[in-house]
């Protein structure tokens, strides 16, 4: 999955902190649940995320099922659920947790299916009730890319602080349009990670390396950036919050937020929508699908091909202005 979907929100992380397994389930269930929490981490290589994702939706779903038997959870509690005891969960979803959008509730049933996966294939348990669900349905939502002007824009207003922060902004969005990253994975980059180099090493989803080749403009923007703090360590982070420590991508989001209203651009323009102006424009110059993928570090085509209908419809309106007969 490209986005994921959606993510829990850092204060809504923090918020679920007192949510914990050994609430509502035995010592047995708890085990089982961290066994599972321990392999999607160290062996499936989910992102940090999706992860925590996965975690919290854990943590709801035993409180429906101490909720729904009126005891504590045990492992006979997860043997005996019915195809209808998890359509009672999905619906229990929609009720308490009413603003979760259909990806999130897309992403929560696909959580409980990978519990329930690794319980059957390690003989844990044996119920298999939960994937006879029905796939949920999601109306997939073509991205709105951002023309070259938005974008330089965007950049440029990123960079008018008067402090270094404003350097640090504007170095950070040129970084993510010319090369196509990810949030999380421009913030995870440390000063030694782009120092003199020509290609970066990027490590996307799922601990999937790619290397990006860096245009002139990002190198540029990169060494001033270093310039600025230079006698910081090399192993440091190269985006800086205000207290020493790595950016998060909260600040960022809420810097693009000014931005985007100062310029009176859509709600679709986030961080994210770098990316997808970087993957659009390279299809619009004629890049093919497989290099894009390749430079997304998408795991697979079919999500990469989501940028062609961006593309097209670029394709139809210029076809449309400039045909000789209309």
């Amino acid at each position: 999955m490209e986005n994921d979907g959606a993510k829990y929100s850092l204060e809504q992380m923090q918020k679920e902190k007192y949510i914990d397994n050994n609430i509502f389930s035995n010592k047995e269930v708890s085990y089982l649940c961290n066994q599972w929490l321990l392999y999607i981490k160290k062996e499936q290589l989910l992102s940090l995320n999706t992860y925590n994702a996965y975690n919290i939706d854990l943590k709801y779903f035993l409180k429906f099922l101490n909720d729904h038997y009126g005891n504590i959870v045990s492992i006979k509690n997860l043997e005996d659920l019915t195809l209808r005891d998890f359509r009672s969960w999905l619906s229990s979803q929609k009720i308490k947790n009413n603003n979760l959008s259909p990806k999130s509730q897309a992403r929560s049933k696909a959580a409980m299916k990978s519990f329930f996966k690794f319980l059957n294939k390690n003989n844990y348990i044996k119920n298999t009730a939960i994937f006879n669900l029905q796939p949920a349905k999601i109306n997939k939502q073509i991205p709105r890319p951002l023309s070259f002007k938005e974008v330089i824009d965007v950049i440029n207003i990123s960079g008018e602080k008067n402090d270094w922060t404003g350097l640090r902004d504007k170095t950070l969005f040129t970084l993510i349009y010319a090369a196509g990253l990810r949030i999380s994975e421009a913030l995870q980059l440390n000063r030694i990670d782009v120092k003199n180099m020509d290609v970066i090493r990027i490590t996307g989803k799922g601990g999937k390396i790619r290397e990006i080749p860096l245009i002139e403009s990002a190198k540029l923007a990169i060494e001033e950036l270093l310039k600025v703090n230079d006698n910081t360590e090399m192993s440091s982070p190269l985006f800086l919050g205000l207290k020493g420590k790595r950016l998060s991508s909260r600040q960022v989001q809420k810097t693009i937020e000014k931005i985007r209203n100062r310029l009176s651009l859509p709600k679709t323009v986030t961080p994210h929508a770098l990316r997808h102006s970087f993957a659009t424009h390279l299809l619009e110059k004629g890049v093919d699908l497989r290099t894009l993928q390749e430079l997304l570090g998408h795991s697979s085509l079919s999500t990469t091909q989501g940028y062609t209908a961006v593309s097209t419809q670029t394709i139809r309106k210029v076809h449309k202005l400039a045909h000789p007969r209309k």
